[in-house]
């Protein structure tokens, strides 16, 4: 995809820069889940200012039916959701308007263009009624399939003109690509809906067609796009008087912001007053609960170093937290003399006959007074549209109820723990909840296995 934007007198075009990458006479790489990206600046002038964003698709993961192996595919290169994910990557400062040295340019509007090549239109929405009503116009040309005589492929160039931010235009981007689509390469869950609302801040409240592309953006999961809309048009009604904002409904937390709330208060009951989080990932809820739990030592590790820097990042500005690189798969005594251990959405990632393994290093090496597990409930997976189906493509397995069930009581009684099970999220009759969890708590007396109220449904 290109960008092209025109300069001014007060802001020559190469400004741009500032808000993508600077020095326009360098080609600069980057590494994302979905291949290599390449940024460089074939025009750069005072005048005229031209950034091409080049996805290179190697190495990006694709599902491959089974069979289909010796077919070509083109899923790495269609620009979908999976250049949404690179452009995330390498844009990220511009789609959150962040710019720290020019910070006036966020809201400059530039006179620009938009070329994105390879867009497939397996949607219920063309590219003309998603942009038109944004201030693009908007042009597009099918690509013809090789031999000319089998007709037009299913993918389109899109080339939108118009005067806009380049934070907004790459959210419009964000957005439209994977409704135009009719789909995306991962699973979504109410995360989608949260970055969903911020995505389209200012904007996708007042479209015309705000519904379908809710719709259309977290693949038409019936609960997510009631939540979607539901959110949209109480940022719509905002604007309204206050009779009718008063009339909306209640937003709902969404299940990610639940399952950590739900974490911290299970913490707090337990008395916690120094907790690792096992698998901490960039640090998010490290540093929720730094303010969650006041004078606690909070503490944690990840396997991937790239996740350990970005959580040290993250709580630089809090003292007294450690994050290191570690794994549940060896003995780490850095790892012992912690009041509970979190494990949130952590065991799914770990293959099966290696699950044992994590379990012997937390409850027997670790040993900590509380343990608290987090999972997906494969059988909600149903609700979801993905009866049979795993939620990410990174799962090794996913619980039903009743094998957590058994597994719980297992672990249990092997290293003398009690156990509550429970459930997190909005249940559905004969599916239960979406999140599956588990409080172990020491106990050298004979363990047994309880269930909550709000357990197995």
């Amino acid at each position: 995809m290109s960008i092209e934007v025109a300069g001014t007198a007060q802001v020559p075009a190469t400004d741009v820069g500032f808000l993508l990458y600077k020095h326009p006479d360098r080609v600069q790489q980057f590494a994302t889940s979905q291949g290599g990206a390449t940024v460089f600046f074939p025009v750069a002038s005072p005048e005229l200012c031209r950034v091409v964003l080049h996805v290179d698709g190697v190495g990006a993961k694709v599902d491959r039916a089974e069979g289909m192996g010796r077919y070509v595919n083109v899923v790495p290169f269609a620009a979908s959701s999976r250049l949404v994910v690179a452009l995330g990557k390498v844009f990220g400062d511009a789609l959150a308007g962040r710019c720290a040295t020019r910070p006036e340019l966020v809201e400059h509007r530039w006179p620009m263009t938009l070329t994105v090549p390879s867009v497939p239109t397996g949607g219920r929405s063309s590219p003309a009624e998603l942009f038109e009503p944004l201030g693009w116009t908007v042009q597009t040309s099918a690509q013809p399939l090789e031999p000319p005589q089998w007709g037009d492929s299913g993918f389109v160039t899109i080339s939108l003109s118009g005067a806009h931010t380049v934070r907004d235009a790459l959210r419009h981007l964000s957005i439209c690509l994977p409704v135009l689509a009719g789909a995306k390469h991962y699973f979504v869950d109410d995360a989608e809906v949260d970055k969903l609302q911020r995505l389209g801040d200012g904007w996708l409240n007042t479209h015309p067609r705000r519904d379908d592309i809710a719709a259309g953006y977290v693949k038409h999961v019936r609960s997510l796009t009631d939540e979607a809309v539901m959110r949209l048009a109480g940022d719509a009604a905002a604007a309204q008087p206050a009779d009718y904002a008063n009339a909306m409904p209640e937003r709902r937390v969404s299940l990610a912001r639940h399952r950590r709330e739900w974490v911290v208060d299970t913490l707090a009951r337990a008395g916690a007053r120094s907790v690792l989080d096992a698998g901490c990932g960039e640090g998010r809820f490290l540093a929720e609960l730094v303010t969650a739990l006041p004078g606690a030592q909070i503490a944690g590790v990840d396997v991937a170093p790239v996740m350990v820097d970005r959580a040290r990042e993250r709580l630089q500005r809090w003292r007294g937290t450690s994050v290191w690189q570690s794994s549940l798969m060896y003995t780490d005594p850095r790892c012992r003399g912690f009041d509970a251990v979190v494990l949130m959405e952590v065991i799914e990632h770990i293959e099966l006959d290696r699950l044992p393994i994590a379990m012997s290093s937390v409850l027997d090496e670790m040993a900590p007074r509380t343990v608290v597990i987090t999972t997906p409930n494969h059988d909600h997976n149903e609700a979801y549209g993905l009866a049979g189906q795993w939620r990410h493509p990174d799962h090794r397995f996913e619980f039903t109820r009743a094998d957590f069930a058994q597994w719980c009581a297992a672990v249990a009684k092997e290293y003398r723990y009690r156990v509550t099970i429970d459930g997190i999220g909005e249940s559905v009759e004969g599916l239960g909840a979406p999140t599956q969890c588990a409080v172990f708590t020491r106990d050298d007396s004979s363990p047994q296995l309880n269930w909550s109220e709000g357990g197995r449904r």
